[in-house]
């Protein structure tokens, strides 16, 4: 693109010589030269360089309980296909807007499990981001996820466990960032979504904001800590009384307020060996009685290598939930769960186009409630084609 634009205003120059040619050698011209500045600046807002890249994955593997279910194991086979695109515009002039838009499709279909046929999921992203100064920045997100697969309910629901949704979520979030001094920053961004589910579950609006402040240093490694706070309300579901009885004619409502710390750390200047902690705690009190009410803690650890050819990444996370009244199956206790979850991937990179995987990741649900219980393991192999 660049060469382009470069053979595009080498012949404009041609033309614009015998002009230039007219006026008197050596002398100033101002209006001339304000007339070459306008038209200089009208084209460096107008012309943007569009960069695009596409990915083509194809693979497959084995997933042990395709249903994440505490009783009625099944397991099976599949085969999977996705597809990714991604389009980034980075604007010429210093003022212009950048755009990514991001998008993900995948695909998996199971051989031999008489529950689930098959899981899918998109995503649709788009950001843009403009300088307002020297110093400020304005980011906007607008994103909409599409989900078909088996989900884990009972976090926020009692009576439903995990069951096979289909859903969508449109959300848009604005951002203002504050650069200061020794590489520090402020951002804050409020953020509105929309959820609509399938029965059995409920739709629900979330509105929110988060604050975070930073630090970057090093090999653009970055340090920061938030706290946000979210409001969800649900179009039909009702409240519960202490035991658990529903309430009629109420309305039920979270507020979930919740803050952290993420660490992102590179430890080389080519950017090849990275580490990633992250660290979150957060209250879901409900609007009624407080029987959904719970405190969650997750922390998660991950590494990634990337070499010439060959790429490792690892990552182990841990979340533990304590309810404020919800009982264990002997109603001596108070309901804990605790969940334990890594994954593993290897790739090989052939060439410039071609990747091979391989993957592995599992997760463990305890609890003093038997029918939370469950765990799955799922090992993959795969291509990845970027043409």
């Amino acid at each position: 693109m660049v060469e382009f634009l470069r053979c595009l205003l080498f012949p404009s120059l041609l033309c614009a010589w015998p002009t230039a040619f007219a006026q008197e050698a050596g002398s100033d011209n101002p209006d001339y030269e304000k007339e070459i500045a306008a038209i200089e600046k009208e084209l460096m807002e107008e012309i943007s360089v569009w960069d695009y890249t596409t990915d083509l994955r194809l693979g497959g593997g084995y997933k042990e309980n395709v249903t994440l279910s505490a009783f009625a194991v099944e397991s099976s086979p599949f085969v999977a296909i996705g597809f990714d695109f991604m389009a980034i515009r980075i604007p010429l002039a210093e003022d212009g807007v950048e755009v990514t838009v991001f998008g993900a499709l995948d695909d998996r279909r199971y051989l031999d499990a008489e529950a689930v046929d098959s899981e899918q999921s998109g995503l649709l992203n788009v950001s843009l981001e403009k300088s307002l100064a020297e110093s400020w920045q304005l980011k906007t997100d607008f994103r909409v996820i599409y989900i078909d697969e088996m989900f884990d309910a009972s976090l926020t629901e009692d009576d439903i466990g995990t069951v096979q949704v289909v859903g969508k979520q449109v959300s848009l979030a604005p951002a203002l960032r504050w650069d200061l001094p020794a590489n520090t920053w402020i951002e804050a961004e409020p953020e509105v979504s929309r959820q609509y589910f399938a029965d059995p579950l409920d739709d629900y609006l979330e509105v929110g904001g988060r604050v975070s402040a930073g630090v970057d240093y090093g090999f653009q490694s970055e340090l920061l800590l938030y706290a946000e706070t979210v409001r969800r309300d649900y179009d039909t579901r009702s409240q519960r009384d202490e035991i658990g009885f529903y309430m009629p004619n109420t309305d039920l409502g979270y507020d979930r307020p919740e803050h952290g710390i993420e660490w992102t750390h590179y430890w080389d200047s080519k950017r090849r060996v990275r580490m990633r902690t992250r660290y979150s705690m957060l209250e879901n009190e409900d609007s009624g009685s407080g029987y959904f009410d719970y405190r969650r803690e997750r922390v998660s650890h991950g590494w990634r290598y990337r070499g010439d050819s060959w790429s490792v990444s690892a990552t182990v996370r841990k979340a533990t939930y304590e309810y404020e009244l919800q009982r264990s199956a002997d109603f001596l206790d108070l309901r804990q769960r605790a969940d334990l979850s890594w994954d593993i991937t290897v790739g090989y990179e052939y060439n410039d186009h071609l990747t091979f995987q391989l993957g592995y990741e599992q997760e463990s649900i305890n609890s003093n409630v038997p029918q939370d219980e469950y765990r799955y393991r799922i090992y993959t192999a795969g291509i990845d084609w970027e043409f």
